[in-house]
């Protein structure tokens, strides 16, 4: 029996999961690289701004799409390609959300997809690593991501990943990968399509002032932490509170990143707490959130105390997704 998966790698436009702007897909067969398909794509009309950010990590710009693929089209050849196999991906809850969200966007049913994450079998597979970075887990099977970011070599490496953890388990199958490391497959969930002319989530504006962010990210709501995240990661079980503003991401968003690693996310510092994030702010000083979780850790709390930096390397990030 032929054990077949498809690493997946996407970049998107803006912090929007649906803004899919390029995918890379390598095919696996019995532990070799059989195949690979990369292109760019333009994505779903409402969510098709390019933010600065995500320019500057991955250097796709609206004129190199201009006369890209729609993901229409791009959904059908992932289809095809996958032809009903697994998925894998590194970070695998943003590109599991890319396809959902997108397809939500453009009216499309997608398939009930397996999936596995490079980046939880890797913290079970060499838990002595620093971090869980795809550069840093790339490196250390002997694999050179040259042009991270990309989306092609960002699928090879995530497919090399989950070869060199087959080898160190001696699992020929990801299945049996999955639970040589205490894991098991996941299933991508679609989201029920958007309804026609419902309006695209509002974009952040990069223009605005902090008062303005405040308000936006006051009127969305907090996700629930993932049933699927990996217990081993660490902001699994944890509150986590961010104070003031992270240049890589907006606070919705890193809600949603805390939520899909199985942590809580929190709008405030409480007795609950047990993370806070410093990020930067408009004025002096600390935050009031800052000093208050000051305030409980010398009443004797638990609070670790992150920088942008440090929650990136729990999320096994860098600068982008």
């Amino acid at each position: 029996m032929t054990d077949s998966w498809t690493a997946i790698d996407f970049e998107t436009a803006n912090q929007d999961r649906g803004s899919a702007c390029a995918v890379g897909l390598v095919k696996v067969r019995d532990g070799i690289i059989a195949d690979r398909h990369t292109t760019l794509i333009r994505p779903p009309a409402g969510i098709d701004f390019f933010s600065r950010h995500n320019i500057a990590v991955h250097g796709i710009t609206p004129d190199d799409v201009a006369d890209a693929p729609t993901w229409q089209s791009v959904h059908a050849r992932i289809v095809e390609f996958a032809d009903g196999d697994p998925l894998v991906a590194h970070n695998a809850p943003f590109d599991m959300g890319v396809i959902a969200q997108a397809c939500a966007r453009t009216g499309l049913t997608t398939p009930d997809w397996d999936y596995a994450c490079t980046l939880a079998l890797s913290r079970r597979t060499w838990a002595e690593l620093p971090d869980h970075r795809l550069p840093t887990v790339s490196a250390h099977i002997g694999h050179r991501v040259t042009h991270h970011h990309r989306a092609d070599a960002d699928a090879e490496a995530a497919a090399r990943i989950a070869i060199a953890a087959m080898e160190r388990h001696g699992t020929t199958s990801l299945a049996d990968l999955a639970r040589a490391a205490g894991s098991a497959l996941r299933r991508l969930t679609p989201l029920p399509p958007a309804a026609p002319g419902a309006a695209a989530p509002a974009p952040q504006a990069f223009g605005e002032d902090r008062f303005a962010r405040w308000q936006r990210a006051a009127r969305t709501d907090l996700p629930a932490p993932s049933p699927d995240a990996d217990p081993s990661g660490p902001l699994y079980g944890k509150v986590v509170c961010v104070s003031g503003d992270l240049e890589t991401m907006d606070k919705p968003e890193v809600w949603r990143r805390i939520a899909e690693a199985g942590g809580t996310p929190a709008k405030n510092v409480t007795k609950k707490t047990d993370i806070l994030v410093i990020g930067g702010h408009d004025g002096p000083g600390k935050t009031s959130k800052h000093r208050q979780a000051e305030t409980y850790a010398e009443r004797g709390q638990a609070i670790a105390f992150l920088t942008e930096a440090d929650l990136l390397l729990h999320l096994g990030m860098t600068t982008g997704a």
